[in-house]
């Protein structure tokens, strides 16, 4: 009866310390403040949305053996790189009207987002802190 009694208090003390370290990372992951950087443009590119289909396949290589399309759809991205005044070079996803305001040249405000412990991180273009 004890054993049984401090199993579950063992398996229960496990199952929160597993929910506190999600809670953690998922909490430094969205809600990790971003860096203020800045940068001179030194390319820009548009890259276009693709639409690909193809018939479904069977594992055996059998077309059409339904009567559907697989497809898939990828979005318009605007991409400036901009070199920072230590000299790397930082891929930033822009907005359509900020793509269209800057210029190869021009100082670009943007910001970094990066969570503290799992270090994914992604490059923002945001005017609204000039």
């Amino acid at each position: 009866m004890i054993a049984k009694k401090a199993q579950s208090v063992l398996t229960g003390g496990i199952l929160v310390i597993i929910l506190a370290v999600v809670a953690f990372l998922t909490y430094d992951l969205m809600f990790a403040p971003p860096i203020i950087m800045e940068g001179v443009v030194v390319e820009k590119a548009f890259v276009e949305k693709q639409i690909a289909g193809a018939p479904s396949i069977t594992p055996y290589n059998r077309y059409k053996s339904y009567d559907y399309v697989i497809q898939s759809q990828k979005h318009e991205q605007w991409i400036a790189f901009v070199k920072t005044d230590d000299g790397k070079v930082l891929k930033v996803h822009c907005t359509s009207d900020h793509y269209g305001q800057k210029q190869v040249g021009d100082k670009m405000r943007f910001k970094e987002y990066k969570g503290g412990l799992l270090g994914i991180e992604y490059f923002a273009h945001n005017e609204e802190d000039e």
